[in-house]
C-alpha cells in the first residue's frame, strides 16, 4: 500500500509538470506541442483517477491525499522551472 501511495504521489508530480508544460505551450502559441500535451495530461489524469476510484474508501482517501500532495509539489516545481 505504501508503495502504491508513493507511485500515486509521483504520478501527481508528473501530471502537474506536464500541465505546466502544456500551459507554457499554450502561452507561447505552440499548436502541436499544446495539442499533444493536452491529450497526454488527459490520458494520465484519467488513468490515475480510475486507479484511485477502484480502491476501497479508506485507501481512496489516502490516495487522493497522496495525489494532491504530488500535485502541490509538481505545481511548485513546474512554476519555478517555467
Amino acid at each position: 500500500m505504501i508503495s502504491q501511495l508513493i507511485l500515486i504521489f509521483l504520478a501527481g508530480i508528473l501530471i502537474d509538470l506536464l500541465t505546466a508544460r502544456y500551459t507554457r505551450a499554450i502561452a507561447e502559441r505552440k499548436l502541436w506541442p499544446a495539442t499533444f500535451l493536452s491529450g497526454l495530461v488527459t490520458l494520465a489524469s484519467f488513468l490515475l483517477i480510475t486507479v484511485i476510484i477502484k480502491e476501497n474508501s479508506l485507501n481512496s482517501v489516502l490516495s487522493i491525499l497522496a495525489y494532491a500532495g504530488g500535485n502541490t509539489i509538481g505545481t511548485y516545481v513546474g512554476v519555478r522551472r517555467v
